[in-house]
């Protein structure tokens, strides 16, 4: 265990990105910032009750929008300072900042928005054949899968493909069972979708499947050839071969809602209070399954 550092109630909201890891927290107003090398806290800002949603882009930090409580606020990803809040509040799954401007739409809607930030005019519109899903707190809704491409899920068993730039919009893979609404994840450039009651699928190619006997966490992370996933209750991890075979267990906490790759051969784990980093041996890998 690299650190392990008290995050008060359940977050709304954590992003892992660039050596920083941001987080809102459920008992206190505050958008928190800290160094994942060390878990240090390098800063703090006041946000309004009951904000959620959380979105880091280049030097910006995005935050609002959650069951349209709070308006969109964006900070400087250095210092914390705010740059711009919207006058009003907006209703939205977690957003997403692309250059052809920020993804928005609401849960059950029937189609995604580009709009204008700061400014908050509409630039674009996709209608959706099913209705928008996404997880009411948690990872975002429209997930970077290479240069201006992005995924979100759709109806039960859906995930759609918007390029922004382009203005094009389709289905891109269509399940034969359940997906959970916060199921996509990239890892290592390959896009993996999670079953609402089962195991991890990864497009390929080629096509495999990690099916664990219970549900997983949400994300998937590279190490090296294989995989790292988590199911999320009893929190154990589970590193996989190229295969999908479960190579090695590792119990971690009680509950894990997400895992994020922190370096090469760490994993960071979203716990049940708390925020942990665990370091992953690549030697597994090539272990017999058991």
């Amino acid at each position: 265990m690299r650190w392990d550092v008290p995050i008060g109630a359940w977050p709304r909201a954590i992003v892992v990105d660039a050596g920083q890891c941001l987080l809102l927290p459920q008992d206190r107003d505050v958008l928190v910032c800290l160094d994942l090398a060390t878990g240090a806290e390098r800063w703090q800002a006041e946000v309004p009750r009951f904000t959620g949603h959380l979105v880091v882009l280049g030097d910006t930090v995005l935050t609002g929008g959650w069951r349209g409580y709070t308006p969109l606020r964006i900070f400087d990803r250095t210092s914390g300072a705010l740059r711009w809040a919207d006058a009003h509040p907006t209703e939205t799954v977690p957003p997403t900042m692309t250059d052809a401007g920020l993804l928005i739409g609401a849960t059950g809607g029937r189609s995604v928005r580009a709009i204008s930030v700061p400014g908050g005019e509409e630039l674009a519109a996709w209608a959706l054949p099913e209705p928008l899903r996404a997880a009411d707190t948690g990872p975002g809704a429209f997930v970077p899968a290479g240069p201006g491409r992005f995924l979100l899920r759709c109806g039960p068993r859906t995930v759609w493909e918007i390029r922004p730039a382009s203005g094009d919009g389709g289905v891109l893979f269509q399940h034969d069972t359940d997906l959970a609404d916060d199921g996509i994840s990239v890892a290592g450039g390959e896009v993996w979708v999670r079953e609402r009651l089962g195991g991890q699928v990864a497009l390929g190619p080629p096509p495999r499947r990690v099916s664990p006997a219970v549900a997983c966490a949400h994300g998937v992370v590279r190490v090296g050839q294989g995989t790292v996933v988590a199911t999320r209750r009893p929190g154990v991890l589970l590193l996989t071969g190229p295969d999908g075979a479960v190579r090695e267990r590792a119990a971690v906490d009680q509950q894990i809602t997400a895992v994020y790759g922190l370096d090469p051969d760490t994993v960071l784990v979203l716990g049940k209070g708390e925020v942990t980093a665990v370091a992953i041996d690549r030697s597994r890998l090539s272990a017999r399954s058991s």
